[in-house]
């Protein structure tokens, strides 16, 4: 006698398995009592045959939620190994240049997506990838989240109150814009406002802000730690010279002939030709020794032609004061650095950013630029003083210049405070 065999009705759910593809989320023991049939047509099947199947997207973001769920000891050990590269990673990157930069700039990027995932990953494992403390990472939510229309970067004024005012970033931008100290170096461009009495903080703020406004050229590079240079104590101690070439945009090469008190850093005089001159050299001495008239002097220059030559040791001879000449890493150890630092200043603070055709604009240039470096432009090297300030003696003494730095600190930080910015409440 034949039995009738009962037809087997599987649950809905194990159809959505196999129709979104996670059967294998289903046990084994289940998955073989299914024939192949019925998984070959729950595969294929048309997702509009049943009523509701729009939440089948629901059901597979659910199914993947409980997988997860049911492999956390695995995840958690995934973790664990991603951290673990992560420290490698970091250590292998924490002296390169500018990561840290990098990070601070997408600081809402970095805020946003850690608050996104915060639910699943904790917000001080997340941190550990980006090697930022947890308050640093509340001063970024505060800049991000709390958005303060009373500051120029929208910064809450109330939570950082010792913030520059509009006021004060707004002259920043005046200064570092004006054309006359576009290319000047941010030191003394910071030291020009501060003895004009238009801005009243460091030279560190300064900085940040520049860099924050976009104006961050003129890098300065760190000076070994093997450095050594020269060091007078008065003007007229070491005179040096020196030739640099100039080339202008109808090809020709100029040589500019330098001569510099090295103590005020003040050029005292310069001469230009088509080709380096040791009588130019000895010209410069010859002018500039009946002009300041010094009671000795040591000459300092590299070991080139046009300084080590007859004519100028010949002028040295013939003076009647203590005279020397020295020739930079033969006589002495010392290498001719400050004014190949003025070389270096001349052409790409003054000369570079002009675009000069011919020499004729070049002469002209230097008539003017000379002045602007010896009388106008401070110098954080010489403590704020301009090289003929420091040359006439006066005293080098920066401090004199910070004084009402404390004193605007505190008006800063109340003007911040008392802001009526709505967000800040």
């Amino acid at each position: 006698m034949l039995v009738a065999q009962t037809r087997k009705s599987w649950d809905t759910s194990i159809k959505h398995y196999y129709r979104l593809g996670l059967e294998d989320n289903i046990p084994t023991p289940m998955r073989k009592n299914i024939s192949s049939s019925n998984k070959f047509r729950w595969k294929n099947e048309n997702e509009n045959k049943y009523e509701g199947c729009s939440m089948s997207n629901f059901i597979q973001e659910e199914l993947q939620l409980i997988k997860r769920i049911g492999q956390s000891t695995r995840d958690k050990n995934i973790i664990q190994k991603y951290l673990k590269l992560t420290d490698t990673f970091q250590e292998i990157i924490k002296d390169v240049k500018g990561i840290k930069s990098a990070i601070k700039n997408q600081k809402e990027l970095i805020i946003n997506t850690i608050e996104d995932i915060k639910d699943i990953i904790p917000i001080n494992d997340a941190l550990h990838f980006f090697n930022i403390s947890r308050a640093t990472y509340q001063n970024y939510k505060s800049l991000v989240i709390h958005k303060c229309n009373a500051s120029y970067f929208s910064w809450c004024t109330r939570k950082f109150s010792n913030q520059l005012l509009t006021s004060e970033v707004e002259m920043i931008k005046t200064y570092m814009t004006n054309v006359n100290y576009k290319f000047w170096a941010k030191s003394s461009v910071h030291i020009r406002a501060v003895r004009d009495n238009k801005i009243h903080f460091g030279r560190i703020s300064f900085y940040k802000y520049c860099n924050l406004l976009g104006f961050t050229g003129n890098v300065s590079l760190k000076k070994s730690r093997f450095y050594n240079p020269l060091k007078t104590k008065q003007p007229n101690e070491v005179w040096c010279a020196d030739v640099t070439v100039f080339k202008t945009a109808d090809g020709v090469k100029h040589h500019i002939h330098v001569l510099m008190d090295h103590y005020s850093k003040m050029v005292l005089g310069y001469k230009v030709s088509n080709s380096s001159k040791g009588k130019i050299i000895r010209d410069l001495l010859v002018e500039n020794c009946n002009k300041y008239e010094p009671k000795q002097l040591n000459f300092l220059t590299d070991g080139g032609s046009e300084n080590v030559n007859t004519k100028v040791a010949s002028f040295i001879n013939s003076l009647v004061y203590p005279a020397k000449y020295i020739i930079a890493q033969k006589d002495v150890v010392f290498s001719n650095s400050m004014i190949e630092a003025f070389n270096k200043v001349l052409k790409h603070q003054f000369l570079y950013p002009l675009h000069l055709q011919n020499g004729k604009q070049l002469l002209e240039t230097l008539k003017k630029v000379i002045p602007i470096y010896n009388i106008e432009r401070p110098q954080d090297s010489l403590e704020g003083n301009t090289p003929l300030e420091t040359y006439n003696g006066k005293v080098k003494y920066y401090n004199r210049y910070t004084t009402s730095f404390k004193k605007y600190r505190k008006i800063r930080i109340a003007k911040n405070k008392q802001s009526n910015c709505n967000s800040c409440k």
